[in-house]
């Protein structure tokens, strides 16, 4: 939904702008992005927002793109990628501020790659877990396949978050920062109950970092001939077997914690594409 947040009469300044977001109902992610959009943008240009040009514009979203973030070998195609996708949004806050302001700048938006898909059958995703070495290790990739969360979300976990009760995972730290809850399997829950045996309720319940377990996930897919596996592979996994077992679209939507359904019909076209592999077996 667009916010109607008219335009500027005399007061042109972050504030004001500020304030009338707010007024006009957006949300707290909207207002600290745009805030910082904004801010980078004035302190760049140093002038009257009423006089800034399509030449300026375009100098910023310049400064933008070359400048350099946190060194991570991980995965770089996707910090690229969302690298992409800030400097998109910061464009796109600037450019709605100046136009509040008066002022219509020409500036293109930067494309977003579009993400590649890629997911595990169940064949290799039993493989996967017997290729894990170590029982912590070996835990977690169970958990990102029953749950199909974060990786963020798996590390930031603490034992108190696991209910063995009702075999489920109440999340905490989320990407939109609304907390939901998740569920595991039997046999997962078992392992679990004699995983978090004796340990302090408010510790961490994998004391790794993110590269540490990208690591892990990677060599144990070369085990078991899967190149190039990332933990948010996993996640895919989880949400094209949902899919494939009968678990409705919105019911999946609610698990993965995806505001927009649309985010979850993604995964149908890896289903598809599943089902057009198996038909060309069939049917030649």
């Amino acid at each position: 939904m667009k916010l109607d947040i008219g335009s500027a009469a005399d007061d042109v300044s972050l504030e004001s702008f500020v304030n009338s977001l707010v007024l006009a109902g957006a949300g707290k992610g909207t207002v600290k992005l745009y805030s910082a959009a904004i801010k980078d943008f004035l302190n760049f240009v140093n002038k009257d927002p009423r006089e800034v040009s399509t030449s300026d514009f375009n100098r910023w979203m310049m400064s933008l793109m070359s400048r350099k973030g946190k060194k991570s070998k991980v995965d770089e195609i996707e910090e690229k990628r969302a690298k992409t996708v800030t400097v998109r949004s910061y464009a796109i806050a600037v450019k709605r501020y100046l136009k509040w302001v008066g002022k219509d700048v020409k500036g293109p938006l930067p494309r977003i790659r579009r993400r590649e898909y890629k997911a595990l059958n169940e064949k290799q995703a039993l493989a996967l877990l017997n290729a894990v070495r170590g029982r912590k290790g070996r835990l977690a990739v169970r958990l990102l396949l029953d749950t199909g969360i974060r990786s963020n979300e798996l590390l930031s976990l603490r034992v108190v978050d696991v209910d063995l009760d009702h075999n489920l995972l109440r999340l905490r730290n989320t990407k939109n920062g609304e907390e939901r809850v998740v569920f595991f399997t039997e046999e997962t829950a078992t392992q679990l109950r004699s995983y978090v045996r004796g340990k302090d309720p408010q510790s961490r319940l994998f004391d790794i970092s993110y590269q540490a377990l990208y690591k892990l996930i990677r060599r144990a897919g070369k085990r078991c001939g899967i190149e190039d596996l990332r933990p948010h592979i996993l996640r895919h996994t989880f949400a094209t077997m949902a899919i494939k077992k009968g678990i409705p679209l919105p019911v999946l939507q609610k698990i993965l914690g995806h505001h927009d359904i649309k985010t979850t019909q993604i995964y149908m076209h890896l289903v598809n594409d599943d089902a057009q592999e198996i038909y060309k077996k069939a049917f030649g």
